[in-house]
C-alpha cells in the first residue's frame, strides 16, 4: 500500500491554515503538545523543545493531536509511512474520516462516562482507512487533557492477521477436538488439566468440569504413576511422541486399561509449557488379548497333555503287543510243524495288523495336533522310488500286479525322507490292493512349475468324483471291507496330513472304469541329495554261528513279560548272560557293579525316567563307554532324536522285530570280540 521512504516532516504552512492561535509550527506549541501528551518528565530534562519536536515528528509510531471535537491539529510523518496519508491532507479533518464505519460507535463510547467518571485515557484497537482505501488495524493509546486529545498508535495488522489465522486454526482444531472419539486432554507444565475434549464424558466418564484443574496423576493408578511421569518427562526432554499404557480411573471407581500418546507443547524458545495427551480405553482389547493368551496357554498345555497321552498310549498299546508278537516269533523260530506254524502265522499276521492300526492312529493324532516332528532334507526321487518299490514288490507278486517305474531321471525335493517314504509306500500298497490281477501300477515323475509331481496310477475300478473327498476321511473305506480288502481306513487321511506337514500336497484323479491316479507334489530343491544311496556293497553281517565271544547284557525293564521274552530269545544266544532290573536306580547300580557289555534300557520306568537313567550312565566313568540301546513303545521321531542326542547307540521300538534284534545283538557281540582281541594283542 505504501513504501518506507523516510520520516515525513510537516511544514509550518498547514498548521497556520488549521489554527487561529499560535503557529502550529512554533517549537513552543509542539513542545507543549508533546509534553502534555507524554508527561512532564521530558520537559523537565535537559532536552529542549526542538528535540521534542524531532522526537514527535520522527517517531515510527503514529502520533496525533486533536481538538475537543476530534479534528486533527497535529500529525507526524508516520501517517505517510503507515497509512499513506500526507499529514497536511488530514489536518483540520475529523478523526472519524479515516476510521472504519463499524468501529465509530466503539470509539465514541470509549470516552463516555462510566459510573459517573469520564476516563482520561483509553486503549483502542480499530481499523484505519489508508489513502488507497484499504484498512489497517491500529492500536491507539489516547489521552484527554483539557480540550485536547493526544494519541499514539502502532500498526497491529500483522498481529491481527496472525490472530485471525490462528482463530481459524483454533476453530478447526476445536471442531476436531469436539468430534474426536478418543479422549484429548491438554495439560499445563505442572500436568494439570486445562482443557478436555467432550469425549471424556463417555470415555473416562469425566465431564470437562470434573477433569479441568485436576492433576493428571489423579486419574492414574498409583502403581502406574511412576512410569507415566517418567514417560512424560522423557517427552518434555526429547520432544518425542511418547506412548504410555496405564490404568485410568473412572467416576464409577473402576480402573480401566488406557493407551495414551502424548507430545509436549513448547513456547517460542522451545521450553515445554504443557502437553497434549490422546487416550483410548483398551480394556476390551487387553481382556481379549489376555483371554487369547490364556487360551493359547491352555491349548499348549492341552497339546502337551495330548502328546504325553499319545506317548503313554503308544507305550501301553505296544507293550502287550511286544509280548504277543515277540513270543509268536519265538514259536516260529522253535517250531517245525506246518500246522503249528500256520496257527502261529495267524497270530503274527493279526498282531501285525493291530500294530499297523495303532501306528496310524497315533500318527494321525499327532498330525491333527500339529505335534508330529519332521526333518526336512534334500531327497532324491530316484532313491525314494527305488526303496519304496522294493518294499512293495512282494505284495505286488502276491496280487499278480506289475509295477512300472517311469521315473527315469532324478529329481531333488525338500522333504522328510522317512515321512515321504511312508506316504509313497501307502499309495503303492493301495494301488496294488485296489487293482485287478494282471493289472499294473505305474510311477511317473514330472516337473510342474517348480514342483515335482510324483503320481501312482493303477488299473483298478476307479472312484466316482463325488466320492473323492471321502477317500481322505479317517475310517471311511468306501465299503472296501465288503470286498475282502484289508486295511484300516486311515492310510490316505494320514498321508494327506503328512504331506501338508512337510510342505507338500496330495490329491487324486479317478474315473470309474479307468483306474485312479494318486499324486503328491513337493517343491523342487536346487542342491544334490542328502540321503545316502545304497551301492549294494554294504558289509554283510556274519551268521550267528560266527559269534562265539561271551558277553553280558543288562536289561532294565519294568514289564516282566518283556523280560521273559528277552530271556527266552537269548536261549538262541547261549553265550550271552542276561542281568535284569525292574527299576532304573537299581539298574544303574548293577551297571556300575557288573560293567555289562551292552545295556537294554526301557524309556518308561516306575522310579526314574529312562532319559535320567541314560544320563546317569553317561556321566559315570564306570559306565560311560557301555553302549545303551533304548527300547520303548514310543515310536515318535522327536523321542528317538532326544535319546540319540543324549548318547543312546540305538533306539528300538516295541513290538520288537526279533530277527532284527538278534542281528543287531550279533553286530555288538562282534565289536566286543574285536575289542577284546585288540586288548589281548
Amino acid at each position: 500500500m505504501w513504501t518506507s521512504d523516510g520520516i515525513s516532516r510537516l511544514s509550518p504552512e498547514p498548521y497556520k491554515k488549521c489554527n487561529t492561535g499560535p503557529s502550529a509550527s512554533h517549537p513552543l506549541f509542539v513542545g507543549v503538545a508533546v509534553t502534555r501528551a507524554f508527561g512532564t518528565a521530558m520537559m523537565s530534562s535537559d532536552v529542549g523543545p526542538v528535540r521534542f519536536e524531532q522526537f514527535f515528528m520522527n517517531s515510527s509510531d503514529l502520533m496525533a493531536v486533536a481538538d475537543a471535537d476530534g479534528n486533527f491539529l497535529l500529525l507526524n510523518g508516520a501517517f505517510k509511512q503507515i497509512l499513506g496519508w500526507q499529514p497536511e491532507e488530514l489536518i483540520g479533518q475529523s478523526y472519524t474520516s479515516i476510521i472504519h464505519p463499524d468501529d465509530l460507535d466503539f470509539v465514541k463510547s470509549s470516552f463516555q462516562a462510566k459510573d459517573g467518571v469520564v476516563p482520561s485515557a483509553v486503549e483502542l484497537e480499530l481499523r484505519e482507512r489508508c489513502a488507497d482505501g484499504q484498512y489497517r488495524w491500529m492500536k491507539w493509546t489516547i489521552r484527554r487533557d483539557g480540550d485536547l486529545y493526544y494519541s499514539v498508535g502502532h500498526d497491529i495488522s500483522l498481529r491481527k492477521e496472525t490472530m485471525s489465522a490462528l482463530a481459524d486454526s483454533i476453530e478447526k482444531s476445536r471442531a476436531i477436538f469436539d468430534a474426536a472419539v478418543d479422549s484429548i486432554i491438554v495439560l499445563d507444565e505442572n500436568l494439570r488439566v486445562i482443557e478436555a475434549s467432550p469425549s471424556n464424558d463417555t470415555f473416562f466418564s469425566f465431564s470437562k468440569e470434573e477433569t479441568k484443574g485436576h492433576h493428571a496423576m489423579d486419574f492414574v493408578h498409583p502403581d502406574d504413576r511412576a512410569g507415566v511421569l517418567e514417560a512424560i518427562a522423557h517427552g518434555f526432554a526429547t520432544n518425542e511422541t511418547v506412548r504410555i499404557s496405564f490404568r485410568g480411573l473412572r467416576t464409577d471407581g473402576q480402573w480401566v486399561d488406557i493407551e495414551s500418546r502424548g507430545r509436549a507443547l513448547r513456547d517460542a524458545e522451545g521450553n515445554p509449557t504443557g502437553a497434549v495427551m490422546i487416550s483410548r480405553d483398551v480394556t476390551e482389547s487387553v481382556e481379549a488379548a489376555s483371554a487369547l493368551e490364556v487360551a493359547k496357554e491352555e491349548a499348549e498345555r492341552a497339546n502337551l497333555a495330548k502328546s504325553e497321552f499319545m506317548s503313554r498310549m503308544s507305550h501301553e498299546l505296544r507293550t502287550p503287543l511286544n509280548s504277543v508278537l515277540g513270543f509268536a516269533q519265538i514259536l516260529q523260530m522253535e517250531m517245525s510243524s506246518a500246522e503249528e506254524l500256520e496257527l502261529i502265522g495267524y497270530i503274527v499276521k493279526s498282531g501285525g495288523y493291530l500294530l499297523e492300526l495303532i501306528n496310524e492312529v497315533l500318527d494321525i493324532s499327532r498330525v491333527e495336533s500339529g505335534s508330529i516332528a519332521v526333518e526336512l532334507e534334500v531327497v532324491s526321487s530316484a532313491e525314494l522310488t527305488r526303496q519304496c518299490v522294493e518294499m512293495v514288490n512282494a505284495q505286488a507278486l502276491e496280487f499278480g500286479v506289475a509295477i512300472i517305474d517311469n521315473c527315469d531321471g532324478d529329481h531333488y525335493v525338500r522333504a522328510d525322507f522317512q515321512r515321504l517314504k511312508q506316504v509313497l509306500v501307502n499309495l503303492l500298497s493301495n494301488a496294488i490292493k485296489y487293482n485287478y490281477s494282471g493289472g499294473t501300477v505305474t510311477l511317473d515323475c514330472v516337473d510342474v512349475e517348480g514342483r515335482m509331481r510324483l503320481s501312482v496310477t493303477d488299473t483298478g475300478p476307479g472312484v466316482a468324483p463325488q466320492l473323492h473327498d471321502r477317500l481322505f476321511a479317517p475310517f471311511d473305506r468306501l465299503d472296501a471291507e465288503s470286498r475282502g480288502i484289508e486295511g484300516t481306513g486311515l492310510g490316505l487321511a494320514l498321508s494327506k496330513g503328512l504331506m501338508e506337514a512337510i510342505g507338500g500336497s496330495l490329491g487324486v484323479d479317478s474315473t470309474p472304469g479307468t483306474g485312479s491316479t494318486f499324486w503328491l507334489e513337493l517343491p523342487i530343491a536346487s542342491a544334490g541329495p542328502s540321503t545316502p544311496e545304497s551301492d549294494g556293497n554294504e558289509e554283510q553281517l556274519e551268521p550267528p554261528v560266527g559269534v562265539t565271544s561271551s558277553a553280558t547284557l543288562l536289561y532294565i525293564e519294568d514289564n516282566i513279560g518283556n523280560v521273559r521274552l528277552i530271556e527266552r530269545l537269548l536261549l538262541h544266544r547261549p553265550n550271552v548272560r542276561l542281568l535284569s532290573s525292574l527299576q532304573g536306580s537299581l539298574g544303574v547300580e548293577l551297571a556300575q557293579q557288573h560293567r555289562p557289555d551292552l545295556i537294554l534300557l526301557d524309556v518308561h520306568l516306575p522310579d526314574l525316567p529312562g532319559i535320567d537313567v541314560l544320563e546317569k550312565l553317561r556321566r559315570d566313568d564306570r559306565t560311560s563307554s557301555i553302549p545303551v540301546i533304548m527300547l520303548s513303545a514310543d515310536a515318535s521321531q522327536e523321542q528317538i532324536k532326544r535319546f540319540n542326542e543324549a548318547g543312546a547307540k540305538d533306539y528300538l521300538t516295541k513290538p520288537l522285530d526279533l530277527e532284527y534284534f538278534l542281528t543287531l545283538l550279533d553286530s555288538y557281540l562282534r565289536e566286543i570280540a574285536h575289542s577284546r582281541d585288540a586288548v589281548s594283542r
